[in-house]
């Protein structure tokens, strides 16, 4: 399978979905009543500075594009290997974010200092994102 095929063999209907899934996941996750609360603890920040908005547009963009391109990889990798169903999907996106984004915020937080709740928060959020996103390709493909 060439790149160029397999791009355009994706189910983008199902990319869509575990696009916004991912995006609407980040914001619950990080919302007061989930774990906000014990990020912002982490990080020094307030309530208010917690949930002000001002100055983060950017951020919000690079997080609907990183969902997007998140899930157009998870979405080839499986239709470059057959893979399909809702386990396997969950399967690999969890292993995917565990060996490079887990593994690559612990070391970054490590040597930075960060406390280890907000590395521990960050990293499962990672996890869940690409095993829901890898759910839901699955359960299209």
């Amino acid at each position: 399978m060439d790149i160029v095929s397999g791009l355009q063999n994706l189910n983008y209907m199902a990319v869509a979905v575990a696009t916004i899934v991912s995006y609407v996941l980040g914001f619950s996750w990080y919302h007061w009543a989930l774990f906000g609360e014990a990020w912002a603890n982490a990080l020094g920040l307030t309530k208010e500075e917690a949930d002000s908005t001002e100055g983060l547009g950017g951020a919000f963009a690079i997080s609907l594009v990183s969902g997007l391109t998140k899930t157009v990889c998870i979405a080839f990798l499986m239709s470059a290997t057959n893979m399909s169903g809702v386990l396997s999907g969950a399967f690999l996106g969890a292993v995917i974010a565990s060996v490079f984004t887990a593994t690559s915020i612990g070391y970054y937080n490590g040597f930075a200092r960060t406390p280890l709740k907000l590395t521990v928060i960050n990293s499962a959020h990672s996890v869940v994102e690409l095993a829901l996103i890898g759910a839901i390709i699955g359960v299209f493909a």
